[in-house]
């Protein structure tokens, strides 16, 4: 599949356990992937089509492999191999879930559309609501949740009594053509200024050409 995503973010997280910001994270991957794949030519924030702007596009052995990158925190004050970190805490969990899912959307259209091989969706958060089912009955995002265990396919909508606060811009269906199983993997445990252990997972998907 070009790289090896998983083995990336394992030799990542012993080197940046955590980051400030996606822009950071998305910096630091950039170089691992290098270290790793040296002779890959590596690209951030290029437009493959039009109307998308990918994260990252790394072009190894004959493959192109777009990524997305999703950076989703709660709050952390900390300081972490001897560096401060103040870490916000995002509110609106269930656009995030969604505009993940949208990365996926896009993944897909990249790989059917012969702009890329194979592509790679990693959301990493120290957040543990988007790995655990939660205990809301009918959320208004029950169709974009990624708790352990959760298949995603078809086509997923906002719950009929969604605000329009939430689902401006937003608003269109998603629809999947693959199917993809929600498996979290640990990242990393930090301790904060309160010297609690704070841990951060990570969600990989992973895209390819559908027969």
């Amino acid at each position: 599949m070009g790289i090896d995503m998983i083995e990336a973010l394992s030799g990542l997280a012993g080197q940046r356990p955590i980051f400030h910001s996606e822009a950071d994270f998305q910096h630091a991957l950039a170089w691992r992937l290098h270290e790793m794949y040296p002779s890959a030519r590596i690209r951030l924030e290029t437009r493959p089509v039009r109307d998308i702007r990918l994260d990252l596009l790394v072009q190894v052995d004959g493959a192109r492999v777009a990524v997305e990158l999703k950076h989703l925190t709660s709050g952390f004050s900390g300081v972490v191999d001897g560096e401060s970190f103040e870490l916000p805490s995002q509110a609106a969990q269930d656009i995030s879930r969604h505009d993940v899912i949208k990365d996926v959307v896009r993944l897909e259209r990249l790989v059917a559309g012969g702009h890329a091989d194979v592509g790679w969706s990693v959301t990493l958060t120290n957040d543990a609501g988007y790995w655990s089912p939660g205990r809301k009955l009918d959320p208004i995002d029950a169709a974009f949740r990624l708790h352990e265990g959760r298949s995603l396919s078809g086509t997923l909508s906002w719950a009929t009594n969604a605000g329009a606060g939430t689902t401006r811009t937003r608003d269109v269906p998603l629809v999947l053509a693959g199917t993809y199983a929600c498996q979290w993997r640990p990242y990393s445990e930090v301790v904060d200024s309160r010297g609690r252990l704070k841990p951060f997972r990570y969600l990989c998907v992973v895209v390819t050409a559908t027969p």
